[in-house]
């Protein structure tokens, strides 16, 4: 959309009588100085030598400010109107802003001026900006001394950058009378009338040559300097506002919407989100492996306040209900994590979309928290997580898509029953089969490896796990402590189906074991490895139910091969083809049955998956 932005010009004195006065300020989000003093020299020669500056972002303030805001650093904090708000050029007008005020403490800066420079070893013949570093001694003295003293600085070619402040006229002229009062003539030194009158010419050309030749230009330089600026009028959205300081911000490091939106909530509360945010994770340090909890935290807020989980939507917060639906947002985002433990989802490496993951907090913030609601809440949130998995609904706006499934999801939440329940197939764009259908057999069958970033994929991983997924060979089931051990197994082997030309690479093909059994399979056939735990183990049938707890048609595996070693190429593939497509297909038959239960919101067991085929 068109701001109405314009780009005009402003002239140093005026910019630093606008800080001085206290109508320009920073917004609250904006970080603190972050300039060196290479960057703050950088700033100073490109001044003096006239040279142009990067343009700088003003937003107008109408008839109250859009942010809460606060003085460039060590700006007078006055109570006059706020006309401005700086959103950006915050570094460069709070070094210069400093430098001319000569108020850092460790800190002061030169103009070094090759006509007033008496050193022969110094040749430059350019105007420079030079700094050194302050401290104090044991007697409390600034040091070095000489910094302190105009002729000595004189005698250096060196001008306090503090003299180029249009507002310091009056030290201007005292300065100069020290920096060369040793060369003012006294009766004591000149006897003579004509030596007297001679040296008094001196003094006076010299005092003329340090006004008119050196200060006076500088001076003039710095008063008239033109800073340009992009102004955008008071009319411009806050979001717009943000989002344009966003995209503007050259920092090393860039704000997020995050910081923009923690700075903003402790200007208009005193709370301190992201102290908040890291006492929730540490009593629930699980949340971690979910990924970046502040952003989550973010989403979910949003989403419960009826806003889009995007920039535009965290710009519009109400911070102060942020703040007094803090330990619902929390419970919100427990109870969505734990779901997901159910579901045995236990990390973001295994998860399809974390897009969901806000929208459940968030229905699950905003309803009963017991009873028949609660369980219908919950009903709804699986099969809502569920279709999240599988439609790929999210692959692309997914802000505004999950803003537009989430509010009829939490306008249910509000006041939950079974009519509302069936009303919510036509209601949440999701739900709609037309639109967004549940992948077939064949889809499935063709779903990428699930180590890799892919949604399908994962969602295939997650309900062969949700039926325990019992390692081959301990039979311990899946858990929070083991997963992130275990591996994705090839079921029937890379290197078998590489050398018949066939991608291993299918979710069909996959299975999480521990590392210690996919170690002992190694490069053995798994067909020869089933074979060796079928007699290993206690029956045939406890190996078949291992299997079966990965949704893996045992059978199919058993009735694969042999594969002689001695053949290759098209005579290979003609053998395990057949074998490998018929399992992949056996396994997609039944992976596709658990889906529709688990898309429908139930909680299905092995025997309504595998006893209904």
């Amino acid at each position: 959309m068109s701001t109405g932005s314009k780009a005009l010009d402003r002239t140093i004195q005026q910019w630093l009588s606008d800080i001085d006065a206290g109508t320009l300020r920073l917004p609250s989000f904006q970080r603190g100085e972050a300039w060196d003093r290479r960057r703050i020299e950088s700033l100073l020669r490109t001044i003096v030598r006239d040279l142009p500056l990067g343009i700088t972002l003003v937003l107008q303030v109408g008839d109250r400010e859009q942010f809460h805001s606060r003085p460039l650093a060590t700006a007078p904090d006055t109570a006059a109107k706020v006309t401005e708000h700086l959103l950006d050029g915050q570094q460069r007008l709070t070094a210069l802003w400093r430098s001319l005020k000569d108020n850092y403490p460790d800190r002061t800066f030169f103009v070094h001026h090759p006509l007033l420079d008496d050193d022969p070893q110094n040749d430059d013949d350019e105007i420079d900006v030079w700094s050194y570093q302050l401290w104090k001694n044991k007697s409390g003295n600034v040091m070095p001394r000489w910094t302190e003293d105009p002729e000595r600085c004189a005698k250096r070619g060196l001008i306090p950058v503090r003299l180029l402040d249009p507002a310091n006229g009056d030290e201007v002229n005292g300065w100069i009378e020290k920096a060369i009062h040793h060369l003012k003539p006294t009766k004591d030194q000149h006897t003579d009338v004509d030596q007297m009158f001679a040296a008094m010419e001196y003094y006076q050309e010299r005092r003329k040559f340090l006004m008119d030749d050196v200060i006076s230009p500088l001076r003039e330089t710095v008063k008239h300097y033109l800073l340009p600026y992009l102004n955008l009028p008071a009319t411009t959205p806050r979001s717009v506002a943000l989002d344009v300081f966003i995209n503007m911000n050259t920092n090393a490091k860039p704000l997020r919407a995050f910081d923009i939106v923690v700075a903003e909530v402790e200007s208009a509360t005193e709370a301190r989100l992201q102290e908040m945010i890291d006492d929730f994770v540490e009593s629930n340090p699980r949340l971690t492996h979910f990924g970046n909890i502040g952003d989550l935290m973010l989403q979910t807020i949003a989403l419960h306040q009826d806003l889009e989980p995007s920039k535009s939507g965290f710009f519009s917060l109400d911070s102060q209900r942020l703040v007094d639906e803090w330990q619902e947002t929390c419970d919100g985002l427990i109870g969505a994590i734990e779901l997901l433990s159910h579901l045995r989802i236990w990390d973001a490496a295994r998860l399809p979309t974390a897009i969901a993951i806000p929208v459940v907090a968030a229905l699950l913030a905003s309803g009963p928290k017991n009873g028949d609601g609660r369980g219908l809440i919950e009903h709804v949130a699986r099969k809502y997580l569920w279709a999240a998995f599988y439609t790929g609904r999210y692959d692309g706006a997914a802000a505004t898509r999950s803003y537009a499934d989430a509010r009829p999801l939490l306008a249910f939440a509000a006041s939950p029953s079974k009519e509302g329940l069936d009303a919510l197939d036509t209601q949440v764009p999701i739900f709609d089969r037309d639109v967004y259908p549940l992948p077939t057999v064949r889809t499935l069958a063709g779903a990428d490896w699930p180590a890799k970033k892919n949604s399908l994929a994962r969602a295939v991983l997650a309900t062969a796990n949700y039926f325990g997924a019992r390692d081959f060979a301990d039979d311990a089931p899946i858990s929070e402590s083991n997963v992130q051990k275990r591996e994705y197994h090839h079921l029937f082997p890379a290197k078998l189906l590489k050398d018949a030309g066939i991608d291993p690479n299918l979710a069909m093909n996959c299975g999480l074991i521990t590392w210690r059994t996919n170690r002992t399979i190694g490069r053995l056939d798994p067909i020869a490895y089933l074979q060796d735990r079928t007699d290993a183990a206690p029956t045939e049938q406890a190996l078949e139910q291992r299997l079966q707890s990965h949704l893996i048609p045992a059978s199919a595996l058993q009735n694969a091969g042999p594969y002689p070693e001695d053949v290759t190429g098209h005579d290979l593939a003609a053998l395990v083809r057949p074998d490998f497509d018929a399992f992949v297909t056996a396994r997609a038959t039944i992976i596709e049955r658990a889906m529709q239960l688990l898309c429908a919101g139930e909680s299905p067991t092995l025997a309504d998956v595998i006893g209904a085929g």
